[in-house]
């Protein structure tokens, strides 16, 4: 016992010292451009229409039935407020309260439809949780950068050890659960579905001819597998560290080429920066500068030597309007400090009292979730019970067809109905292969029949699924009531085995 009391006072005393905030201030910096990009991604390309406003029908979250689907009127403003909340962040500016503006916005808009699930999107949403208690806008913020200027010397701020070690513990559970879930005989003895992937890209350059052979899709899962389990834990030691950063590039760099996943190569490169020394900017600097990098020996000279080819008043005149301009960004600090004081205060207040047992909650939710599905019968990359907000990447390739029996039980009569009369294609696509999502539609269409004759009505699912390249089979017990039927976290015992 006396052990254990030494051991945790000296971890807690660790986790409490001070460390230089360069690194955290340099990821709130990205993080929040990543943010801003993520959130103007679906105003550029259409996909607040695409995803939330044309469907007549929307998938919801266990519990979160409720949550409305806003006309576009206020769904436009949502993200558009979510960009601006991206760029306060990202400065430093209302810091904490653009955090939570960005966490209810993203939170509402990822409720509004279970098919539009991404395993990133949950990673962002608790990075965004994390960073609320967290103060990284003490370092390259917009005031951090005008107190410098004022007083003519950079400050060195400092945050406790445990700011960086709790965003360091979340990316490597990514890492690690990702690894675990893929010990499975599908990735390991089939090496599925990255053989099907695989062969889909034969433009690839120069590796294109070699994936269409069977070793290929054998020596990609297999780096995977060992990449995920060991490449957290490598970052950790100061002389792997930078061999293993650059398998984190070369790794993400090259699945964002071959597989379409959106921001979570470039979020995961990004964040494992975290897992250098806290003071990486500065020592990247002085590397640059030392070799001689930067034109004129260093950038700001070279910025130098420019500006002073401007005109004496032409300079005089931009430079007054760049700070009046920095003047004007940092206003929002101003009058806002009374409720970002208030919400600092809060959050050291809460850190102060339970702190300690909130992180240790919080761990053990993070270790948990990604092991529930071993609490439930069966193969669950078929069933995906416990699949969801368990870091299983790049597991899968199931393509189902469905259709639903809809029966009123008073006169007989049977509707066969398929799904694309309601659902868009991704849709329809999700729905196929999710037995909560197919449970949900189900009762959709019962409710709807129930509404329009008052009679009672009972629906059957005729679902075909295939997993990773395997033939099809039956995925729903065809002759089970699904109105009868209701959706929690038990066995869905509905759901037939995966017979091989």
């Amino acid at each position: 016992m006396d052990s254990i009391s030494v051991f945790s006072k000296n971890l807690r005393s660790k986790l409490n010292a001070n460390s230089p905030a360069w690194s955290l201030g340099a990821f709130r910096f990205g993080f929040g451009i990543l943010l801003f990009v993520t959130a103007a991604r679906y105003l550029h390309y259409g996909w607040v229409r695409k995803y939330f406003i044309e469907p007549s029908f929307h998938f919801k979250y266990f519990g979160f039935s409720w949550v409305p689907v806003f006309p576009a009127w206020i769904l436009y403003p949502v993200f558009i407020i979510l960009c601006i909340a991206a760029i306060g962040i990202s400065l430093g500016v209302l810091y904490r309260t653009s955090l939570a503006i960005y966490l209810v916005g993203f939170l509402y808009f990822n409720l509004l439809d279970v098919s539009t699930y991404l395993n990133h999107y949950y990673f962002i949403t608790l990075l965004l949780c994390l960073l609320f208690w967290i103060p990284a806008d003490c370092c390259f913020s917009l005031p951090h950068f005008l107190d410098t200027y004022r007083n003519g010397r950079w400050s060195i701020p400092k945050v406790p050890n445990w700011c960086i070690w709790i965003l360091r513990f979340q990316i490597g559970c990514v890492y690690f659960f990702g690894g675990l879930a893929k010990l499975v005989p599908d990735w390991l003895f089939q090496a599925q579905p990255l053989r099907i992937w695989l062969v889909r890209n034969t433009d690839f350059p120069v590796l294109g001819g070699f994936f269409t052979y069977p070793i290929a899709g054998y020596l990609f899962s297999y780096a995977g597998l060992f990449f995920d389990l060991f490449v957290p834990f490598c970052l950790l030691r100061s002389r792997l560290r930078p061999w293993a950063y650059g398998a984190v590039v070369i790794f993400h760099l090259l699945t964002w080429r071959l597989f379409p996943i959106g921001m979570f190569p470039w979020i995961m490169i990004f964040s494992a920066l975290l897992f250098f020394s806290p003071s990486w900017p500065l020592k990247a600097r002085r590397f640059l500068k030392k070799r001689g990098l930067f034109p004129y020996g260093e950038f700001r000279n070279l910025l130098k030597v420019i500006w002073l080819k401007f005109p004496v008043a032409l300079r005089f005149f931009l430079a007054e309007y760049f700070f009046k301009l920095l003047y004007i960004l940092e206003n929002p600090n101003t009058w806002g400090s009374r409720l970002e004081s208030s919400i600092s205060r809060f959050t050291s207040g809460f850190i102060f009292r339970f702190g300690a047992w909130a992180a240790g909650i919080y761990i053990f939710l993070q270790i948990a979730l990604p092991l529930r599905h071993f609490l439930y019968p069966g193969n669950h990359l078929w069933t995906e019970q416990g699949f969801r907000f368990a870091w299983h990447i790049m597991l899968i390739q199931k393509n189902g067809i469905a259709s639903f029996r809809v029966t009123n039980l008073r006169t007989g009569e049977i509707q066969y109905v398929l799904p694309e009369s309601y659902l868009t294609e991704l849709q329809k696509t999700m729905m196929s292969t999710q037995p909560d999502l197919i449970l949900q539609f189900a009762h959709f269409l019962g409710e709807k029949e129930k509404t329009r004759t008052g009679d009672e009505i009972s629906v059957n699912a005729d679902v075909r699924v295939s997993l990773n390249g395997k033939k099809s089979r039956v995925f729903i017990d065809p002759n089970r009531d699904l109105m009868k039927v209701k959706d929690d976290f038990s066995h869905k015992d509905w759901v037939l085995t995966d017979t091989k």
